[in-house]
């Protein structure tokens, strides 16, 4: 990745996507934050209390598609 955006094959070119989503900048903060705990848990724990109700589930649901995703 250069410049903060990923690049994706075209062709026998690359493509550029930009990034200006919200989601991704936002993931890397929230990965530096894990990577500077020593108390590895506490931050999605932290993070996971603090859901509302309908919410709860969404972490599970993404853990359960990134573990499919792997086992292709």
């Amino acid at each position: 990745m250069r410049g903060g955006r990923p690049r994706e094959r075209s062709g026998r070119s690359f493509g550029w996507t930009p990034a200006s989503d919200r989601a991704g900048p936002a993931a890397h903060r929230m990965r530096g934050v894990l990577d500077g705990e020593p108390d590895r848990e506490a931050v999605p724990a932290g993070f996971v209390t603090s859901l509302e109700p309908g919410d709860e589930g969404l972490p599970r649901e993404l853990l359960g598609r990134a573990k499919g995703e792997g086992d292709h």
